[in-house]
């Protein structure tokens, strides 16, 4: 359990570190180009390693495997990324990711009702406790003459932000079911990027491909940078779901909005303000996210 709470933390770390590209990235990039880009440039990182370390298990995947790869390539590719990426750019890191907080709670209700999990008392509060500081972090703030335009285009913000964490918590959700029973983690994230990949090339490669030329080469390498760090926390989170329930799990890597915020804080001081309603509600996130660590590692 040790190892998967590990892994999870870095998976948190590297979500929160490809956060922070990701909004310097679409400061000049599209969001549909960047959310091409991250996944593309992490399928290049992952689907190298799985056919490096796990080429005979790749070749042998039961038509079964593939389904599921399939799904969840489409779930957490061209929706979930696309979503988060928008919402990035749409009302900054520091806000749209700690939306993020309702995934653990969602994967935690999943969890419980279709994979039979049972949850100690510390997990069962720690994650409402998430949700709380969410109250704080959707706060408006007081606005000049153009508030109410300022506030309709947060919500649309807030909206992908959080259609993002549901369907990542699903796409947790089927994972831990793949990556315990059928197919290597390593494996299982390769070939999801990889669908992942294709089917958003299909999809988006006019606009792409357009706005690719007209897009300042640094803020495209960003893009990919921020892929790179991604697939590094998709690769750990995959890891910490083939050793630990989705209930433990996704609470813990749900901590990168207080890594986010304090990234931000550093990186993100001229593009995002820190306001204390800001800082307040994730601090509260992720004391709900110390305390389902506490009830995982007892």
């Amino acid at each position: 359990m040790t190892l998967a709470v590990a892994f999870a933390f870095l998976a948190a770390c590297g979500f929160a570190s490809g956060n922070i590209l990701v909004r310097v990235g679409t400061q000049r990039v599209p969001a549909p180009t960047a959310a091409l880009l991250t996944v593309l440039s992490g399928m290049t990182l992952v689907l190298g390693l799985a056919l490096i370390l796990r080429s005979e298990d790749i070749f042998s995947l039961s038509l079964e495997a593939m389904g599921w790869i399939l799904v969840m390539g489409i779930m957490g590719y061209p929706m979930a990324r696309l979503f988060i990426v928008t919402a990035i750019s749409m009302v900054g890191a520091t806000r749209a990711v700690p939306m993020s907080g309702l995934q653990p709670v969602i994967a935690f209700a999943l969890g419980v009702l279709l994979l039979g999990e049972r949850p100690d008392l510390l997990v069962t509060v720690g994650t409402p406790v998430i949700v709380l500081g969410l109250f704080f972090v959707v706060m408006p703030r007081s606005g000049g003459a153009s508030a109410d335009a300022v506030t309709n285009f947060r919500r649309l913000g807030y909206l992908f932000a959080i259609g993002a964490a549901v369907t990542f918590a699903s796409r947790d959700v089927i994972s831990r079911h793949v990556v315990s029973s059928l197919i290597d983690p390593l494996v299982a994230v390769g070939l999801a990027l990889m669908v992942g990949g294709l089917v958003l090339s299909i999809l988006l490669h006019r606009q792409v491909m357009s706005s690719f030329h007209e897009s300042p080469k640094k803020y495209l390498l960003i893009c990919a940078l921020a892929g790179v760090f991604q697939g590094f926390a998709v690769m750990c989170l995959f890891q910490a779901l083939s050793r630990a329930p989705v209930t433990v799990v996704s609470p813990i890597y749900a901590l990168q909005p207080l890594i986010t915020l304090g990234l931000a804080h550093v990186f993100l001081r001229r593009l995002e303000a820190l306001t204390w309603t800001l800082a307040t509600g994730t601090i509260v996130s992720v004391a709900g996210g110390v305390l389902v660590i506490l009830g995982a590692t007892s």
